[in-house]
């Protein structure tokens, strides 16, 4: 019976480890061209990180500490996308050329990282809205809009979210 039962658990492990981690095939090269190609791809990004008035000292340290990870990961996705992006500090440093991309934080919620650890289940979630707008080279608006998530993991993944929607938002614009 033993030997019945360590043969199908290693069946088991044996198919989990050959299939589960299998995943879904890569996206296929596309010929058409994207925005970054058709813009010459050259996107300024502004990175605000919006009222603190209201937070507390740890809320200040921890919303610096997502947007500094924010802003590497923004420059990151923009790149892998074809885009080709420069961090600026304030708008008088934008060139002119290309887009300049502005985001505010409008609210930022860090939640707790114990109940996260030790409690689990979405306890201590964090959650993160951000306001963007879009203006090209003659400082006119090209588009704004807002956008906002929760995370039980943390605010560096609320943010990568937030980044993969904004690279999304972005190819549809440009």
């Amino acid at each position: 019976m033993l030997k019945k039962l360590l043969l199908f658990a290693f069946f088991i492990v044996f198919i989990a480890l050959s299939t589960g981690c299998g995943g879904t095939k890569a996206p296929q090269a596309s010929n058409e061209p994207t925005g970054a190609a058709i813009t010459g791809g050259h996107i300024s990004v502004l990175s605000l990180h919006g009222d603190t008035s209201s937070m507390t000292e740890d809320q200040i340290i921890e919303l610096q500490r997502v947007g500094t990870w924010m802003d590497r990961d923004i420059i990151k996705q923009l790149k892998r996308a074809g885009y080709s992006p420069k961090l600026i500090k304030a708008q008088k440093e934008f060139s002119g050329s290309g887009y300049l991309l502005i985001i505010d934080v409008d609210k930022f919620r860090p939640g707790n990282r114990a109940a996260r650890t030790f409690v689990g289940f979405g306890a201590g979630g964090s959650s993160l809205d951000l306001d963007y707008q879009l203006r090209d080279s003659k400082n006119k608006v090209v588009t704004q809009w807002k956008d906002g998530v929760g995370s039980s993991k943390g605010g560096t993944y609320c943010a990568q979210t937030l980044n993969r929607n904004t690279i999304k938002k972005l190819q549809g614009k440009l």
